[in-house]
């Protein structure tokens, strides 16, 4: 069988979006494919500059002028390279992530009659529930020109996401494929243990999605009846120094812990007892599925990309956004019970194990590629 040609074209390197596409590259079989990466760099981060290295079967080309913001300039820039690029590499399969690269690839490979264009949105812009009326309506035209006139296939990460793209008639269903993110099997003991300290764990960006004051507050309040509690929030980002000042003006320093990025998550997670997330809106974070793996009960906001991830009362809750009482209330009944701590610990890995792995996330990308 003739080996396919893709490229990769994504914007943003940092974060879910950036592991991935590091799994896909790592794990694809290049038997089948041979693959180019067309990425910009201003949102790169340097787990990615490390791990592709030692890519030799890769190629990779970096486009300084493409960035998240809209500058006709450098848009203009951005697009003559993307289109010079795949004129000159011919793919069979152009496959394009988040929104800026979607709106730039999906429009050059058309024009040059790319055969095969797939968009993997990871969370749409307008799924922000605080977006006003005026970019709503203009992310979401162009979200469904794109999709119906510029795209064979759109990759949803989410069932929810899938709902939402259908609900307000970006993607006909047909077009669409839900493929789960999925995380390398993890092999780890008992979780449950009668420390006396209750490790609380958030991995996310401190930025407008991730919502990261709502879970600072939560803890607050929580430590007035369990002075017990640590909380360690991992991620870097607009939000850093507002947030570090905060936990530092309220005297929470003891307390909870800014430590910025860290390339390596798990050593936080493994010595955990609970994950909490307060994100706005998700596509489907890498970050709840890695807990999950590491056996840890979840509290979360109740938007789309979390409740497949969590089923209340199975392995964490729920809570509305913004309803910090019920947030509050489903941690202090974890911290509480530690039977149900130690089922929910439980439910998670199984629940990681029978739908989000690697392996499975792969196969499922491999057989689209293959089928278009």
């Amino acid at each position: 069988m003739k080996k396919k040609t893709i490229v990769f074209i994504c914007e943003a390197l940092g974060g879910g979006v950036r592991k991935h596409l590091l799994d896909l590259l790592e794990n694809l079989d290049q038997s089948k494919f041979n693959i180019t990466v067309i990425h910009g760099t201003k949102r790169m981060d340097t787990v990615f500059t490390n791990r592709i290295i030692n890519m030799d079967n890769i190629k990779f080309y970096p486009i300084e002028s493409m960035e998240r913001e809209i500058n006709p300039i450098k848009d203009l820039v951005s697009f003559i390279r993307v289109f010079n690029l795949l004129k000159l590499i011919k793919p069979d399969i152009v496959h394009c992530h988040s929104t800026k690269a979607g709106v730039l690839g999906r429009f050059t490979a058309k024009m040059l009659k790319v055969k095969c264009i797939v968009y993997t949105p990871h969370g749409y812009i307008v799924q922000n529930p605080n977006i006003n009326k005026v970019k709503d309506l203009i992310f979401t035209n162009i979200e469904r020109v794109l999709a119906r006139g510029f795209t064979s296939r759109i990759i949803h990460v989410s069932k929810g996401e899938e709902e939402f793209s259908i609900s307000k008639n970006i993607c006909k269903r047909k077009k669409s494929k839900v493929i789960y993110n999925g995380i390398s099997i993890i092999q780890e003991d008992e979780k449950y243990t009668a420390e006396k300290i209750f490790k609380i764990v958030s991995i996310a960006r401190l930025d407008y999605q991730k919502n990261p004051m709502e879970s600072i507050k939560i803890i607050e309040e929580l430590i007035n009846e369990f002075p017990n509690i640590r909380y360690t929030y991992i991620g870097d980002g607009e939000y850093y120094n507002e947030v570090v000042n905060y936990v530092n003006n309220n005297k929470l320093s003891d307390v909870i812990k800014l430590p910025g990025f860290s390339d390596s998550p798990s050593m936080f997670l493994r010595d955990a007892d609970l994950f909490l997330s307060s994100s706005l809106y998700e596509g489907l974070p890498y970050s709840l599925i890695e807990a999950m793996a590491f056996k840890l009960p979840i509290v979360c906001s109740k938007v789309t990309g979390h409740t497949e991830l969590v089923v209340d009362d199975f392995n964490g809750n729920l809570y509305e956004l913004h309803n910090l009482d019920v947030a509050i209330r489903k941690i202090r009944d974890i911290i509480n019970n530690p039977e149900k701590q130690k089922k929910m610990s439980t439910n998670s890995y199984c629940h990681y194990t029978n739908n989000f792995t690697i392996n499975k996330m792969i196969k499922e990308h491999e057989e689209l590629y293959l089928e278009v």
